[in-house]
C-alpha cells in the first residue's frame, strides 16, 4: 500500500490532545465546548478535532519544510479546536500564525490547571431601535424625530465565572452622539461614557479675552470606562445619534480624506478596547476590537465581530470636533 503524502497523528495523540485541552476550544475568545451528549443515549457528540499547528503536508497552512514527519505527528504539533475554528484557522494562515496558535494551546492548558479563571472577552452588542423610547413622565411623543433621531443600545456582558477588573474602550460612531443614558448596570459598578475631545488651546497679549460663542458640538468618539464588571452580569449603555448637527455646520465624512476609509478592510467606526483580570496575583490584560457596521439607508448599527485583535482590520481614529 502506498504511503499517504500526509503526516497524520495517531490516534493516541488526538485522544490525549483533546483530553488535555478537556474537549474545550483551546481559541481564547471562543472556548466552546466540543462533546456532549448525542440525541441517541449509547453516543456522545463531539464537534472538535486535533488539528496541525504546522500542516500535515506540503502545501498545506504553516507547513514547515524543516519539520521531520516524526515532528509533524507528535503532539507538540497539535491544538485542540472546535470545527468553526479550525476552518478559520487553516482559512486565514496569514492571521493565525503557527506561533499564535501554540500561545493558544500554551495559555488554554495554563487555564486548564488554574480552573479556568481567565475569562474570554466580554459579550458585546450594538442593537439600533425600531423607533423611540417611551418616557416615563406623561406627555405626546413625536413620531417625526425619527426622520432624525435614531436610538442605540451598547450591551456588555460578562460570561465568564470570574470577575473582570476593568474595560475600557475607544468607540466610534457613524452618527454624533448627541445624548446617552446608563440603562442598567450591577449595583455598586461604576460606567464612565464621555466624549473625547481635543483640547482647545488659546494665546493672545496681556488684557486680552476669549469666549467661547456656543457649547462643543456633539462628536461620534467616546470613551468608555467600567471599573469592573462581576460573574454573569451585564450592563446597558443607551445613546441617542443625530446627523442634523453635522449637516448644520457641513460636516460629513463622504468626501474627502475619511470617504473611502470604511470600507473592508479599512475601519472608520468600532469599539477598540481593553479588560483586565487578576491571574496568579497579578493583573493581566487583553484586547478587544469590534468593527462596527453601518447601514447608511436605514442608518442602522451593528457589530460585525468580535475580536481578540485588529485581525484583518486597518482601523483609524476619526478627529472629533468641538
Amino acid at each position: 500500500m502506498a504511503r499517504s503524502n500526509r503526516d497524520e497523528f495517531l490516534e493516541g495523540v488526538k485522544r490525549v490532545c483533546g483530553e488535555r485541552a478537556q474537549y474545550i476550544c483551546s481559541n481564547p475568545a471562543c472556548r466552546n465546548p466540543t462533546i456532549g451528549p448525542h440525541s441517541e443515549s449509547n453516543k456522545s457528540l463531539k464537534t472538535g478535532k486535533t488539528c496541525h499547528i504546522h500542516a500535515a503536508a506540503a502545501g498545506g497552512p504553516r507547513y514547515d519544510a524543516c519539520q521531520t514527519p516524526e515532528q509533524r505527528c507528535d503532539i507538540k504539533n497539535a491544538i485542540w479546536l472546535c470545527s468553526v475554528c479550525s476552518d478559520r484557522v487553516d482559512k486565514d494562515q496569514k492571521r493565525f500564525s503557527a506561533e499564535l496558535l501554540m500561545d493558544w494551546k500554551t495559555n488554554h492548558e495554563d487555564w486548564l490547571r488554574n480552573g479556568g479563571i481567565i475569562p474570554k472577552i466580554p459579550y458585546l452588542s450594538l442593537t439600533t431601535l425600531h423607533g423611540l423610547t417611551l418616557p416615563d413622565e406623561p406627555g405626546e411623543l413625536d413620531m417625526s424625530r425619527l426622520s432624525h433621531f435614531r436610538e442605540h443600545c451598547l450591551l456588555i456582558r460578562n460570561d465568564a465565572d470570574t470577575e473582570i477588573k476593568t474595560i475600557q474602550a475607544r468607540v466610534q460612531t457613524p452618527e454624533p452622539i448627541y445624548r446617552s443614558e446608563l440603562r442598567a448596570a450591577p449595583a455598586g459598578v461604576h460606567v464612565g461614557w464621555a466624549p473625547i475631545r481635543p483640547q482647545m488651546v488659546v494665546s493672545g497679549s496681556p488684557g486680552a479675552k476669549v469666549a467661547r460663542q456656543r457649547e462643543p458640538l456633539p462628536t461620534n468618539v467616546y470613551q468608555l470606562q467600567i471599573d469592573r464588571l462581576p460573574a454573569k452580569q451585564q450592563l446597558e449603555i443607551a445613546f441617542g445619534t443625530s446627523l442634523e448637527v453635522w449637516k448644520e455646520h457641513d460636516i460629513s465624512f463622504d468626501s474627502g480624506l475619511w470617504a473611502d476609509f470604511n470600507k473592508p478592510p479599512n475601519c472608520a467606526y468600532y469599539l477598540d478596547g481593553t479588560y483586565q483580570f487578576q491571574y496568579q496575583g497579578a493583573t493581566l490584560t487583553k484586547q478587544f476590537f469590534a468593527p462596527i457596521g453601518y447601514s447608511k439607508s436605514v442608518r442602522q448599527m451593528s457589530l460585525i465581530e468580535v475580536l481578540p485583535d485588529y485581525g484583518k482590520w486597518k482601523h483609524g481614529e476619526l478627529t472629533s470636533f468641538s
